[in-house]
């Protein structure tokens, strides 16, 4: 199903040019960045708790949390 979405015009050219540059589809395209988003997420989320000295224990909260947070409908 297609839907449509409203950008800037800078916005779209950066989008465009992006698109072009790594020859993919648009939807391909915004799905590589949300993967990329998300994954810098994780990896921040990671290198905070090594910075913190979070015990494994800790650190497998933290993850549980965000998978909860992720799973909301709402979200």
């Amino acid at each position: 199903m297609a839907r449509t979405v409203a950008l800037s015009e800078q916005a779209y050219r950066k989008l465009k040019e992006l698109k072009e540059a790594l020859n993919l589809s648009y939807s391909d395209l915004l799905l590589k960045l949300i993967e990329d988003y998300e994954r810098h997420r994780l990896h921040e989320l990671k290198e905070l708790c090594r910075k913190l000295k979070t015990t494994p224990e800790e650190a497998s909260r933290i993850e549980e949390i965000v998978t909860q947070l992720r799973e909301r409908s709402w979200w």
